[in-house]
């Protein structure tokens, strides 16, 4: 049999779509909003591009399938080429918190241009507005054919991609890059098929690597080996995990796990760099020694590490928390504790993970300490935590001018802060003439 046309590109990429979708299923296993939507997103890639491969095998062979078989793969290839434009919108949305009235409108949009070109692939065996067949099972271009196998497609891969753009700022530079890249070479090349190129297929080819793409500079399996790291330390019956992960911790470790948590949170982005550079220098106001000062800025390192498993959507919530939801970033916490426990590397790394939320006074949580009982470094990191949420933006609030920052330290002086380590803290603000103590926007 000869075909029609050229599959070969297709064809040889299916293998790569199969092991990346079968590495997802078995590895990839981190629920988040944005994992879910990527997963998602790559395996209706694979399927349109099975299916389209099949197509035009089945379109080929014209004098042995009947009209009706005909039929059902192209309908099948173009719904499914619609679904991967529709998911890929979704993976675009799931890295921005929108507003419920703003989805819902969104979604009455996607789902209208989805509907509309579903409604006329499967009234096309009657009304062969897109294509049909003849007597001798030839193939047929009809009015709607361009538009409909082609435009609601690359309609919904821009609507995704625009969107990409208008929030540039929610997205890496990266991924931006990446995407006006990938744009570029997709709309020239789906240009001259169907211009040129009709019998060649090359649509899914580029589709499919472009997810290869995603995941490799996007999607950061760094970071889902960061998370499978800082898992194997909180079982601690997997022993030769954790001995492996421990002797990997180094510094430079540590800040990419640092880095990993503020990821998750748009607003928090190096605040775990600069509480670890506070404490430092406080510790060293302090009179602590250089080995001290280095412990203690690991720990303003790691301070919010139990993070990792707190709901993405939690905490970039910018309304009011529910109780259940308030719960859930209280337990940072001790999961930060259980975390970072079982290294013995830096001895108490795991204590201003669990105590940076207590309250000299009392009232604080996991533990409801108070005063002495909790430790110093943990009184340390707390101040040098609530000193960089008052003075960087957050999903709740906005920085407060550096009067209003000492003038809350001295109020919270002795009820939340330790009085000792809060005089410290004003000497370094009214040192701090240009304000440079802070996230700078």
């Amino acid at each position: 049999m000869t075909l029609d046309y050229n599959i070969f590109l297709e064809l040889a990429v299916i293998p790569l779509d199969i092991i990346l979708c079968a590495f997802l299923v078995f590895r990839y296993t981190n629920r988040t909003k944005v994992n879910v939507a990527f997963k998602r997103f790559a395996f209706a890639v694979m399927a349109t591009d099975i299916v389209d491969v099949a197509t035009a095998v089945v379109t080929s062979a014209r004098d042995r399938v009947p009209n009706a078989l005909h039929y059902c793969f192209n309908i099948a290839d173009s719904m499914l080429a619609a679904l991967s434009g529709f998911l890929f919108i979704y993976y675009v949305y799931a890295y921005v918190k929108m507003d419920a009235s703003h989805y819902r409108a969104r979604n009455i949009v996607n789902f209208c241009i989805l509907g509309i070109d579903y409604l006329l692939l499967l009234t096309n065996p009657l009304t062969h507005l897109v294509f049909e067949y003849d007597e001798q099972g030839n193939y047929i271009h009809n009015v709607l054919f361009t538009p409909v196998a082609y435009g609601f497609p690359i309609v919904l891969f821009v609507i995704g991609s625009v969107y990409m753009l208008r929030h540039w700022k929610d997205y890496k530079k990266r991924q931006i890059v990446s995407l006006i890249t990938a744009m570029f070479i997709f709309g020239i090349l789906s240009c001259l098929q169907m211009t040129f190129f009709d019998n060649f297929l090359i649509t899914f080819f580029l589709a499919s690597l472009g997810v290869l793409v995603i995941y490799l500079s996007l999607e950061t399996p760094e970071y889902e080996r960061l998370l499978e790291t800082m898992s194997a330390l909180h079982e601690s019956q997997a022993r030769e995990a954790a001995n492996a992960a421990k002797a990997r911790l180094s510094h430079e470790v540590m800040l990419a796990l640092s880095k990993a948590v503020d990821a998750k949170d748009h607003y928090t982005n190096g605040h775990s760099e600069r509480v670890a550079g506070y404490t430092r220098e406080l510790a060293r106001r302090m009179g602590k020694s250089e080995k001290e000062q280095e412990d203690i800025y690991c720990m303003g390192l790691l301070h919010d590490v139990g993070k990792i498993g707190v709901s993405k959507d939690i905490l970039n919530k910018k309304g009011k928390l529910t109780p259940e939801e308030f719960d859930a970033i209280k337990s940072h916490t001790t999961t930060g504790y259980d975390i970072l426990k079982t290294i013995t590397e830096i001895p108490g790394l795991s204590t201003g993970a669990r105590w940076h939320h207590e309250r000299y006074g009392g009232g604080g949580y996991p533990d409801g300490l108070c005063g002495e009982q909790i430790p110093e470094e943990a009184r340390i990191i707390c101040i040098a935590d609530c000193y960089d949420a008052m003075t960087s933006r957050r999903s709740y609030s906005t920085p407060k001018s550096q009067a209003e920052v000492r003038a809350e330290i001295l109020r919270c002086r002795g009820s939340q802060f330790d009085p000792l380590i809060a005089d410290v803290m004003i000497r370094m603000i009214d040192e701090d003439k240009n304000f440079d103590l802070r996230e700078h926007l």
